[in-house]
């Protein structure tokens, strides 16, 4: 039985998205809710039997100002950007409403940056064999599913 993890970096309108089967990365790309929705739903329907695992930035897990919310900013850039900060929160919400749908477990990984810098992130695809296009939040979901992928490693070994 084949062992997939998703990696997921919530957007308000196209979410970093990528999928390791087995370990070896498969797919980096960004997709909307329904687009999400609609993977998953062909998987289910059409894939040999796997187990699932949906490993998501929990930008529910921190307030509003941590997100690059800077005192001199003017009021209406600060509401713009608290904005979108909570519509980031909603696809995170429904990315995980989804996933329950489907019955997939759901991990929820700290805030990070990590491969979201070009050349570091292109580096570090490049490591697991991805040398195809990417952006900042498909690189983001990346790290994300890599790091479910290490701790699938690590609770095998045990």
């Amino acid at each position: 039985m084949s062992k997939v993890i998703l990696g997921v970096d919530p957007d308000s309108s196209k979410s970093g998205f990528s999928v390791f089967d087995n370990g070896k990365l498969f797919d980096v790309s960004c997709k909307s809710l329904i687009e999400i929705y609609q993977f998953l739903e062909n998987e289910m329907q059409h894939n040999i039997p796997s187990v699932y695992e949906l490993h998501i930035e929990n930008v529910n897990g921190i307030s509003s100002n941590a997100f690059n919310m800077n005192r001199k900013d003017p009021l209406p850039v600060k509401l713009k950007k608290a904005e979108h900060v909570g519509k980031c929160k909603q696809a995170q919400i429904e990315i995980e409403r989804i996933a329950e749908h489907f019955d997939i477990k759901v991990v929820r990984h700290s805030v990070s940056k990590m491969w979201k810098d070009s050349k570091t992130g292109k580096v570090a695809l490049a490591d697991l064999g991805w040398h195809c296009q990417s952006n900042e939040d498909s690189r983001s979901a990346c790290y994300f599913g890599y790091l479910g992928v290490k701790l699938d490693k690590t609770k095998n070994k045990a």
